[in-house]
């Protein structure tokens, strides 16, 4: 018998796949394998499971799940010496069955049987090898919830451990052709690891394709600036330069030495320091504007001394409004302030993809000089060498695009000398107590000069008024303002009056707003799918009400709902940026909403069906 989450979640007794049912069915039984020694409660399984979304009498649906699972997981151990259960107990619930069939358990004791100091090379391959080949594909594939997606990175970081570990062990044994198809095949689904591009080189220099193995450096040096702003790390550079001078390998000690020099084979080679500072920031905007307030806000918050607490600043603002811009403004500007050197990372929060904390600290604690194989694969590990690392130092980190509390809080520093700049769409509380700032639309002025930045001085001041209208039309956003001056730089032949005739169509408004990256249809899109069904019909309806300015009694019509479901849906909307507060409530009367420029213009499309809605699978009804 085996119990399968290392792919999709399967149980397959003998030759035989077992029928576990539909997709959230498997889910619950996947959510209970990861750590199948200890029970999962009712709450933490319907986080695991749906997320923040969860449907209707999600108790009942749970409950249905489980008697159905009970059955398929009876029916398929019938002739099984220890039949496979679910049990419920006052800690919640858990899989009876024997940990040995559960591949990720078999993964974790062949690894950790692997690891012994006294284990022979060739027998060290042979228990890696078999661990490695119990890896599918994704783990949990077929769960679609933000616990399933950081387990997901969490485990693929620990399979490239094993594999890291079988490549090194391989090259000892004078056999690096044997690791290229396998590393080759998880570059391909995780390209920015510098821990797999590392081996891929060093197996194909001692293959000798020296050749090989710098077009790979190139490539990666490529996507790493791209993708992530910065270098490749220290030690993959210091791989390029030797392989360059053409010098002669030498094997690495055995495993179970000192873990900083159990890496990679090393090459005789002068040995490199690591850069003393880290500079991780993306190029600061070269046309950046405004915003005079809001800087010397955040300057006189994080430049603040203090013995315990990290000084922190929260930017706080709709999609496209400029807070990454600012963030990265301010930390070229504050570069003296922080001798130690800036750290910046990409979180996605917004996206399909937020990033994983845990592969975001490797990259943090590669960009301060901790060797790869130094950085632990366990969380609680991980998070506490990186805490030893920020401390004593003076350094700037910005998060930027945070998704959630649980994202940030491991990237948290621990002590006073550390400032902490992060932004978001608004889904944080204030970790570290930190000051919020919110970043609102450009006003009309600024937006103008940012137009005359981008498209030049002469070109804006020869068709003002029409400049003055893409403005206008824009909003005020930056991200509007910079696509717009990125379709007329690529159109030069394009008047500036012709583009506003076209801007002033609010039908085709945001088609006309998008240009190669920039989409303000897609920034309006992904905060839309953030949010929850009630506010979302909310918005659809609303972008058809005869006035931009309303309150909840006169959009309860509109949506067939009560007062206080519809002031709930508006407020949602606040926080998500789609509405902002025209007047705030006074004794009986209510606030009042205003709902107009780009935001009413994408609330009209919704209604049209131009913008894809998120989908759900439907729950099994209790």
């Amino acid at each position: 018998m085996e119990l399968r989450i290392l792919g999709s979640i399967e149980l397959w007794t003998g030759s035989a796949l077992a029928d576990l049912g539909p997709a959230r069915q498997r889910s619950i039984l996947g959510a209970l394998l990861v750590d199948p020694e200890r029970p999962v409660p009712l709450e933490s399984l319907v986080d695991r499971v749906w997320g923040d979304r969860p449907p209707a009498g999600v108790r009942n649906v749970v409950h249905t799940y489980v008697t159905r699972l009970r059955r398929a997981l009876a029916h398929a151990s019938t002739d099984l010496p220890e039949p496979i259960g679910l049990v419920r107990s006052s800690a919640g619930y858990s899989v009876s069955a024997n940990l040995g069939a559960v591949d990720l358990v078999r993964f974790r004791r062949l690894l950790k049987s692997a690891q012994q100091e006294s284990l022979q090379d060739q027998e060290r391959s042979r228990l890696l090898q078999q661990a490695l080949t119990m890896w599918r594909g994704d783990a949990l594939a077929g769960m679609h919830s933000d616990w399933a997606a950081r387990v997901r990175e969490t485990l693929r970081q620990l399979h490239h451990e094993a594999l890291s570990q079988w490549a090194d062990t391989e090259m000892r044994l004078d056999r690096p052709g044997t690791v290229l198809p396998d590393l080759r095949a998880a570059l391909l689904a995780d390209p920015l690891s510098e821990q797999l591009c590392e081996r891929l080189m060093l197996a194909l220099y001692l293959e000798g394709r020296s050749v090989d193995a710098l077009e790979h450096y190139h490539a990666i040096r490529q996507l790493i600036a791209r993708e992530l702003g910065t270098e490749p790390s220290p030690r993959i550079q210091q791989l390029y330069e030797t392989i360059l001078r053409g010098e002669a390998p030498a094997p690495a000690p055995e495993r179970g030495g000192d873990p900083q020099e159990s890496a990679a084979p090393q090459l005789v080679t002068a040995a490199r320091p690591a850069p003393a500072v880290p500079h991780m920031l993306p190029l600061a905007p070269p046309d950046f504007t405004g915003r005079e307030r809001e800087l010397d806000m955040i300057r006189g918050t994080l430049t603040r001394p203090s013995e315990t607490q990290p000084p922190a600043v929260l930017l706080v603002g709709g999609g496209g409004v400029g807070k990454t811009a600012l963030a990265v403004h301010l930390g070229h500007r504050l570069h003296s302030a922080y001798p130690d050197g800036q750290l910046y990372a990409a979180l996605r929060g917004s996206g399909a993809r937020p990033a994983d904390p845990h592969a975001v600290l490797g990259r943090l604690l590669r960009a301060l000089g901790t060797e790869p194989d130094g950085i632990p694969a366990d969380p609680d590990e991980r998070a506490e060498v990186y805490q030893l690392a920020l401390s004593g130092r003076q350094l700037l980190i910005i998060l930027d695009d945070a998704s959630d509390d649980e994202q940030v809080r491991p990237l948290l520093p621990g002590s006073g000398d550390t400032a902490v700049l992060l932004t978001s769409r608004g889904r944080l509380s204030i970790p570290l107590g930190a000051r919020v700032v919110p970043v609102t639309e450009l006003p009309h002025g600024h937006s103008m000069r940012l137009l005359a930045r981008m498209l030049g001085k002469e070109r804006v001041y020869r068709e003002s008024a029409a400049a003055a209208a893409i403005a206008r039309y824009c909003g005020g956003l930056p991200l509007a303002l910079r696509a717009a001056a990125q379709r007329l730089n690529s159109r030069p032949h394009w008047t500036l009056h012709r583009y506003a005739e076209r801007l002033s169509d609010e039908g085709r408004r945001l088609d006309e707003l998008a240009h190669s990256s920039l989409s303000v249809r897609a920034s309006f899109t992904a905060s839309y799918k953030s949010l929850p069904e009630d506010a979302r019909e909310a918005l659809r309806c609303l972008g058809h009400l005869p006035v931009a300015e309303f309150d909840a009694h006169l959009a309860c019509p509109v949506l067939g709902k009560d007062f206080a479901t519809v002031e709930d849906a508006c407020e949602q909307l606040v926080e998500s940026h789609f509405l902002t507060v025209a007047e705030a409530a006074v004794g009986d009367q209510p606030t009042r909403y205003r709902l107009d420029g780009l935001q009413r213009s994408f609330a009209q499309e919704l209604d049209a069906g131009r913008v894809e809605e998120p989908t759900e699978a439907a729950a099994v009804p209790a």
